[in-house]
């Protein structure tokens, strides 16, 4: 990878960084103000609570056997500070002196003396325990005559400033909950967008390379194909003269041999630029599988075609000899003679896939890709070209061919072709 790449790789994956941070950034401001108005939730229903003692004290102006005032009344007139109901209780049997509102069905609780209120959490209310206030220093002897238990108030209310409090953190947890969940989103879709850019105009300048190598190439090949021919032609008629001297008939056959090396060359090469549209007919895709078998009879290769459609639009010609026949001779050459290659042609998922599994060495690690290169070869007699070629026809047909070792060892090419409609 170049150093520009580089740099953009880093700046794509910085990006992506950077908005997963600013998401838990938010989620987790969001978050410690829900747990902060939680918290300070049990302080607001104090201060609630007493404000209310306050008030109801300030209004009733309760004396020695109770309060002098309509609690129905008062409490329609707290409603909405969320008082429910109010209750003026007497003696260790809680007795009710006087009440307002609707009370909640959970009956009292008979409490011991204390100084301090009792908070209770009856669902959406609260019930408060209050002891009675602290009688004045006029009438003390009064109160605390014998027999006398001075009144304590229970006031049942619905929390609205806290629970008002901890609804707007829980609505602000959630927008932040939302917002992260499209910043992650945009950043993750501008992620794979700067990623296919990069990888289109990596194909660009791939494509690029390959038609200026594809130039060169029909060049040299349309150059060196007819002097090619005729060094052939001159090397086989001088093998048949030298049929009686047995050295210089070897090494005339060797340079028909080599000839014909680079007259394969050249041909791989012209296949490699050919362009033009494909020559879709329907064809049987078993037929023709068998058929690129059998123009190897000594491998022996085994065909499995019985999940094979019958018609399938294919270009018989270009993507039997470059591709099947190509993929059957590789697995052919890869795979030892006492276990030949497998071949497979079948129907899934509305796509025709073509198998091709070899049970040689298998792939060099890091080469699934490298090997559909052109001019990439781990063979010494290879041009590498045969692969590449096979990937364009795949490709032209509007299909993918991929490279992968198996399991059970060897190789695995896969060919796999969408439906085309005529």
């Amino acid at each position: 990878m170049s150093g520009i790449g580089r740099r953009k790789r880093w700046a794509r994956w910085g990006w992506l960084v950077t908005t997963l941070t600013l998401c838990v950034a938010v989620i987790a401001g969001a978050w410690n103000s829900y747990r902060s108005a939680s918290r300070a939730s049990d302080d607001l229903i104090r201060g609630e609570a007493h404000t209310l003692r306050d008030v109801l004290f300030a209004t009733t102006h309760p004396g020695a056997e109770g309060p002098r005032a309509d609690f129905d009344s008062l409490v329609a007139s707290l409603q909405d500070a969320g008082l429910r109901y109010v209750a003026w209780v007497v003696g260790t049997d809680g007795v009710v002196v006087a009440s307002g509102g609707q009370a909640s069905p959970v009956p009292f609780e008979v409490l011991p003396a204390s100084s301090d209120p009792r908070f209770v959490r009856l669902d959406s209310r609260i019930r408060v325990y209050f002891p009675p206030p602290r009688p004045r220093l006029g009438s003390l002897l009064e109160r605390f005559r014998p027999g006398f238990t001075p009144p304590g108030l229970v006031l049942e209310f619905e929390p609205v400033v806290a629970a008002d409090l901890v609804a707007r953190a829980r609505r602000s947890l959630f927008v932040a909950g939302i917002v992260a969940a499209v910043l992650m989103a945009a950043g993750f879709l501008f992620w794979r967008m700067s990623q296919r850019i990069e990888e289109n105009e990596r194909r660009a300048q791939e494509q690029r390379r390959l038609l200026a190598l594809g130039e060169m190439a029909a060049v040299l090949a349309h150059e060196i194909r007819n002097p090619l021919a005729s060094l052939k032609g001159h090397a086989q008629l001088l093998v048949e003269r030298l049929r009686d001297d047995a050295a210089a008939h070897k090494k005339a056959a060797r340079v028909v041999e080599e000839a014909t090396r680079l007259e394969a060359l050249t041909a791989d090469l012209l296949d490699f630029v050919r362009s033009g549209p494909m020559d879709l007919r329907p064809v049987d895709p078993a037929a023709l599988l068998r058929a690129s078998a059998a123009e190897l009879p000594d491998a022996g290769i085994e065909i499995d075609g019985a999940e094979a459609p019958d018609r399938w639009l294919l270009d018989e010609r270009r993507f039997g000899q470059a591709v099947l026949v190509n993929l059957l001779r590789n697995a052919t050459q890869a795979s030892p003679p006492e276990r030949p290659p497998q071949a497979r042609v079948a129907l899934e998922n509305g796509t025709l896939v073509f198998i091709v599994h070899d049970f040689g060495p298998g792939l060099p690690a890091g080469s699934e890709e490298r090997i559909f290169d052109p001019f990439f070869t781990t063979r010494t007699t290879g041009t590498g070209l045969g692969l590449p070629v096979a990937r364009r026809i795949v490709e032209a047909h509007g299909g993918c061919i991929e490279a992968a070792n198996a399991q059970g060892g060897g190789a695995v090419f896969r060919v796999e072709l969408p439906r085309k409609d005529t």
